[in-house]
């Protein structure tokens, strides 16, 4: 009985999160204002407060991305490069080859705000836990 319990309340909250990333998710406007021309600090499965977890990746206005690494710099050499676009309130990028074993090459994930400057990008089908990031400065290359 307790693990029927257990079940159902795991079911109940993942539910929840799930309702939860498309009512909280920006619209177009804000998405648009946010990515271009914007670099971003991001982390997959890290914590953003440690550098050694923290990629840097570059959204051109032209549309192409440079990506970096988990631990490289802000404005060092790209690791990758590629593409992204918006289709309404998501975000779309396409890489050469970073994210291929993990299932963010080419993608496309909604944002929401988190905390403070920080927000979430959203996995609209649930395959992937929230990717927590903020943006920094205008991005310059």
């Amino acid at each position: 009985m307790k693990r029927l319990a257990s079940l159902m309340f795991t079911a109940l909250v993942s539910f929840s999160v799930n309702a939860q990333t498309s009512s909280d998710a920006l619209s177009a406007e804000q998405l648009k204002a946010l990515v271009s021309g914007k670099t971003w600090a991001l982390t997959f499965g890290g914590d953003l407060k440690d550098p050694s977890r923290t990629a840097y990746w570059d959204f051109k206005p032209d549309g192409s991305v440079c990506g970096r690494l988990h631990g490289d710099k802000q404005g060092s050499k790209c690791a990758d490069t590629g593409n992204w676009k918006l289709q309404g309130d998501v975000l779309c990028w396409n890489f050469e080859w970073i994210g291929v074993n993990y299932g963010y090459k080419s993608t496309c994930k909604r944002v929401r705000r988190a905390d403070g400057k920080f927000y979430e990008l959203i996995d609209p089908e649930g395959k992937m836990q929230a990717v927590p990031f903020y943006p920094l400065e205008t991005s310059r290359r």
